[in-house]
């Protein structure tokens, strides 16, 4: 399964009300192509910050807060990950697409797959946290992650191949944020 693919599968299990965070890159640019949402932050240039956004909507807010990541980006700012098992929200869903590299920087190598990115969110004190390495058991997986109780952290095997790579999210920074300033306000 490519990261394409992930994202457009995982979408469509969301409910409206859920705030999506996807981070900077391939993520936003293949989560605005497959299910544009005005509950989903765009991130733009903020390599790492993902959880800790993530982490500022769910203490702030009740409903569901889904985290598109990557593996490089987590591993940018692996202090987020601290931050969210530390105050232990139960409102965050923290998904990791992991291609075993930096894509959106040119495909350099990650640690991604020498490091245990579920066991140290599990240290860091994440209620739930799983690895899903198989394509095949992939359903299951997203299934089990968004049934969990939070903060809960999937860290799901994906292609590094982009064959098909999505343009760029046709929105100014400014532009993301009024926009998900104003669904939320309704």
């Amino acid at each position: 399964m490519t990261r394409a693919e992930a994202v457009a599968r995982v979408l469509p299990l969301l409910a409206d009300e859920d705030i999506v965070v996807a981070a900077d890159g391939a993520i936003s640019r293949e989560a605005y192509r497959a299910m544009d949402r005005p509950r989903t932050f765009y991130m733009v240039g903020s390599m790492g910050q993902v959880a800790s956004i993530a982490l500022g909507l769910a203490m702030t807010r009740m409903e569901r807060v889904v985290a598109l990541d990557g593996d490089g980006n987590l591993l940018m700012g692996l202090g987020g990950l601290a931050l969210v098992g530390g105050m232990r929200p139960p409102n965050l869903y923290h998904l990791v697409l992991d291609n075993g590299c930096y894509a959106t920087t040119g495909g350099q190598p990650a640690l991604s797959r020498e490091v245990d990115l579920a066991a140290v969110a599990a240290g860091a004190g994440y209620a739930w946290a799983r690895r899903c390495f198989s394509a095949e058991h992939a359903g299951e997986a997203l299934d089990a992650w968004l049934a969990a109780p939070g903060p809960a952290f999937l860290d799901l095997a994906v292609d590094a191949s982009a064959d098909d790579p999505a343009p760029r999210v046709p929105m100014t920074p400014e532009e993301m944020a009024d926009r998900l300033r104003a669904a939320l306000a309704t």
